[in-house]
């Protein structure tokens, strides 16, 4: 992994703010009042679902975010959005979250299998 840059970004709170910048950051620093406020936030990946009626959704976007100067979590943690929030997950939260995932998968399997069933009485 490459040594992160340094950046400078100004703050209304503690003036000009020298930061490493990880070369995953996306971010635009220009609206980062506060030293806290400051976040590195990196590219979003996407679950795409193929529907009949809408084709390719996206959905359950995923990224990477640090804030070095918050005062109650400063780690990197990989951010996920979901009922119209973002949540933040650590590496063994993520891993659940992965799990719950597949588990849900396999409900989505069975609804399958039960839709063909409903359907095929539909036809007789």
């Amino acid at each position: 992994m490459k040594t992160p840059r340094t950046i400078t970004i100004p703050t209304a709170d503690h003036g000009d703010v020298q930061v490493a910048e990880p070369d995953w950051c996306t971010a635009d620093h220009t609206g980062e009042a506060h030293r806290e406020d400051i976040e590195h936030s990196g590219a979003e990946t996407h679950l795409v679902v193929f529907t009949p009626c809408h084709g390719p959704v996206r959905t359950l976007p995923v990224g990477f975010l640090w804030r070095p100067f918050s005062p109650t979590n400063s780690q990197i943690m990989t951010t996920i959005h979901m009922a119209d929030d973002w949540h933040e997950f650590d590496p063994a939260a993520l891993r659940r979250a992965a799990d719950a995932l597949v588990e849900h998968a396999a409900t989505l399997r069975v609804y399958a299998r039960q839709l063909d069933a409903l359907q095929a009485g539909e036809r007789r």
